[in-house]
């Protein structure tokens, strides 16, 4: 033996969506949260997006495809959880308001780190590959079962989307900013990647658009003037939500407790994403009727 390390195989890109398309049969829409950077709070609006869906009955699921820095698991208090695997398929982790959770987080022990490359480095080179065949993998062996919507919560980066849409043509997008200057520059790149790549954009959500003032309510601002709406009228996308920034949110996250969205006297995060989620919902009630 040379002590070469052997170069994988991998399987076409036609096997791979052809794969793809059989594990989401039962998947009714699928959704990318994406944005050009991070921080921006991108998985905090999945989660709470997702919520939001379950909340109006929706069955819901949602795929944490930020295989390095997967985060969904613990928002959702779900680390440490067992991967269940049943008749060689994987079991998604049921999570709050019954959504059905899959992360990388699930296969990885503790806060052990993905390691692509070996210890020689010999797989830096097929690390693209490698990402795209797990991401494949965990879409198409996770048994979703009947789902009317699925999310998932994509890494930064303007080529995440589109390859992503290789595996699940017919992807919708929603990105998410905060109004700072770098963040928008960021997510510009994004979504003018999107549109080159021909994905469906239903908008752009401003993130911490505010803050509010616990004592009495009072929103302001957390950051100076941007160029959202430029921004959004100059590429033909809808800013769909302004979400304000609540610390009590931030902490329950941290914490692994998301605040469920409705019921009780909603709090204005909450009454944005529900309202996110009604806007969608309707969107696409539209299309399916326009079909």
């Amino acid at each position: 033996m040379s002590g070469r390390a052997r170069t994988p195989e991998f399987e076409s890109h036609a096997e791979a969506r052809a794969r793809v398309a059989a594990g989401l049969a039962g998947v009714e829409r699928v959704l990318c949260v994406m944005s050009g950077k991070g921080g921006v709070g991108k998985s905090a609006v999945a989660v709470h997006l997702a919520l939001a869906f379950a909340q109006r009955g929706a069955r819901v699921g949602l795929l944490d495809a930020d295989l390095q820095g997967p985060s969904l698991a613990k928002m959702l208090g779900l680390r440490g959880r067992p991967l269940a695997v049943r008749s060689g398929a994987l079991l998604p982790v049921a999570g709050p308001g019954g959504l059905a959770v899959q992360s990388m987080d699930f296969l990885l022990q503790g806060s052990q780190a993905l390691d692509w490359d070996g210890p020689a480095g010999e797989g830096a080179v097929l690390r693209s590959a490698l990402e795209h065949a797990a991401l494949a993998d965990l879409l198409a062996e996770t048994r979703w079962g009947r789902l009317d919507l699925l999310i998932a919560d994509l890494p930064p980066g303007a080529d995440r989307l589109p390859a992503l849409a290789q595996l699940v043509p017919g992807c919708e997008a929603l990105a998410v900013t905060i109004p700072s200057e770098v963040a928008l520059l960021a997510v510009e790149r994004s979504l003018r990647r999107a549109r080159e790549a021909r994905i469906p954009l239903l908008g752009l959500v401003l993130n911490m658009a505010s803050h509010v003032c616990p004592g009495c309510g009072l929103h302001a601002p957390l950051y100076g003037e941007a160029r959202v709406e430029a921004l959004a009228r100059a590429l033909d996308v809808p800013v769909v939500a302004r979400i304000p920034f609540e610390r009590e949110l931030a902490e329950a996250l941290d914490a692994g407790r998301p605040r469920p969205i409705g019921g009780g006297k909603p709090t204005p995060s909450g009454a944005a994403f529900d309202e996110l989620a009604l806007r969608l919902a309707k969107r696409a009630e539209r299309e399916e009727n326009a079909c």
